[in-house]
């Protein structure tokens, strides 16, 4: 039992949260343009 299930569980949160985090900042860059043309 080597593996190191912690170091996975961390990397694979951290990995989730910079996914997360990115879709966010392209929803709004996307989001931002259409709201102004529309208006």
């Amino acid at each position: 039992m080597a593996y190191d299930w912690s170091g996975e569980r961390t990397r694979r949160l951290r990995l989730m949260r910079v996914v997360t985090f990115t879709l966010v900042m392209v929803g709004l860059v996307v989001s931002v343009p259409l709201l102004i043309v529309t208006a």
